[in-house]
């Protein structure tokens, strides 16, 4: 019935052996199900679903038949991806991008982690899956169990943002159709002679590395051909923070009329994190109406320095905590002291909750912030400008809003979730056709 944009039959042959049952249905996944394998492919129409249900009894006239089949049921058949991710947990961003795939025509997506972490929130209609706990680079019980995924799902795509997983995948699609894409985040330096990195980003199968910043991708240039390599700068969402925004939290003992400084970062045998410069900036700083609040796992050196200083008094580590975000939210000014730091999540959550950044001019984080305007670059390793910085804020309030009320734009405007979902869905599109 081409104006119902349906169809219904049915097929015996007991020649061949072969029996296919075809039924129309609205479904919000349509499930092509071949049982001699366990496949499963899940295809979309516009308007009307058409499940197709073949049961292999014997004879290989049946492969034909089912593709014939697929392709009726299916207008966007060949075109439908198949794309894993390998994590042990992602993050929130890359859950919402797949999220977003997964809305689209042309595409399935399948997440598979350990079982710990299935029972969490399913973005859109994505398909969880179970993996064993990620452990190595080389893991055979992972690389069986994502074998077998491979496999049964026909994956022709799989997105590994961990060195881990992406080694693993490498590993299990050994002589399959399906193609690794990398992701890199990090400023750490390669090296071209040790072996390990070529159970990784520096393997001749990675098809794709999809690097956070454009720095990571100048210095993956020296290693990778440029055209397999992409940047795409993570995105964030004002409804991400909602559940701080209901819930600010301060630090004790910190006055109500004080100036609400904070830095959020696990700083613990990262000496390029530069909280000791922080530090020093506000033993140099020396001004009572100030308070900083350090929110993370930190090392006994700094300690020892806060604690010992005039300051003491007003600087406050709070240690880890799962609710950071909520004293971001009841501060009045961020600082990122870091030595290098690709592109860190924090700056984007800072603005997010109105609260202008001053940030080390190192590559990546540099990026976030629009000098001037939603805050201030001060050089890395130079406590004297960032004392110097902080005090210009202080004393001229005015600029301070004005900053607080351009980060949120900033967030709003260029770290759209749309658009870094349609950036990749072109990606893997454009790897897909190649």
């Amino acid at each position: 019935d081409y104006e119902q944009n349906r169809f219904t039959f049915r097929v015996e042959d007991t020649g061949c052996g072969m029996s296919i049952q075809t039924r129309t249905a609205r479904l919000d996944r349509v499930r092509i199900e071949r049982a001699e394998a366990g496949r499963i492919h899940a295809f979309r129409r516009t308007r009307e679903y058409t499940a197709i249900h073949a049961r292999r009894i014997s004879g290989s006239f049946h492969a034909s038949i089912r593709e014939y089949l697929t392709i009726l049921a299916n207008p966007f058949y060949p075109y439908t991806m198949n794309i894993l991710l390998v994590y042990k947990e992602a993050d929130i961003a890359t859950y919402k991008m797949l999220e977003g795939l997964s809305k689209l025509e042309d595409f399935n997506i399948y997440i598979a982690s350990p079982q710990s972490y299935t029972d969490k929130k399913i973005y859109g209609n994505c398909t969880p899956l179970d993996l064993p706990v990620i452990t190595s680079k080389f893991n055979w019980n992972v690389i069986r169990a994502l074998r077998q995924i491979i496999k049964t799902y026909q994956i022709d795509l799989i997105y590994s943002p961990s060195s881990s997983g992406l080694s693993n995948a490498l590993f299990a699609s050994i002589g399959t159709r399906a193609k690794n894409i990398a992701y890199r985040g990090t400023q750490a330096k390669l090296k071209r002679f040790d072996p390990t990195y070529y159970l990784g980003i520096l393997n001749p199968a990675v098809e794709h590395v999809v690097c956070e910043t454009k720095d990571i991708e100048e210095y993956l240039s020296r290693f990778i051909a440029r055209k397999r390599l992409t940047t795409s700068t993570k995105p964030f969402d004002i409804d991400w923070i909602k559940e701080a925004i209901r819930t600010p939290k301060q630090a004790d003992d910190i006055p109500d009329d004080a100036f609400r400084c904070i830095y959020i970062g696990a700083t613990k045998n990262r000496p390029f994190k530069g909280l000791t410069d922080l530090i020093h900036a506000f033993i140099l700083l020396d001004d009572p109406r100030v308070h900083l609040t350090i929110v993370g796992e930190y090392g006994e050196n700094d300690f020892q320095l806060a604690q010992q200083s005039k300051v003491s008094a007003q600087i406050h580590f709070l240690g880890q905590r799962s609710d950071a975000i909520s004293f971001l939210v009841t501060s009045q000014l961020f600082i990122l002291p870091s030595h290098r730091d690709a592109s860190p999540r924090v700056v984007r959550e800072a603005m997010a909750c109105s609260v202008p950044c001053i940030v080390t001019d190192i590559p990546g984080a540099r990026d976030l912030i629009i000098d001037g305007v939603t805050g201030l670059l001060v050089p890395p390793s130079s406590p004297q400008k960032m004392a110097a910085s902080i005090r210009s804020l202080i004393d001229n309030p005015e600029r301070l809003e004005a900053f607080a009320k351009a980060s949120r734009e900033h967030i709003i405007q260029d770290f759209s979730v749309k658009a870094y979902t349609d950036g990749f869905a072109t990606l893997f599109r454009s790897i897909k056709k190649a």
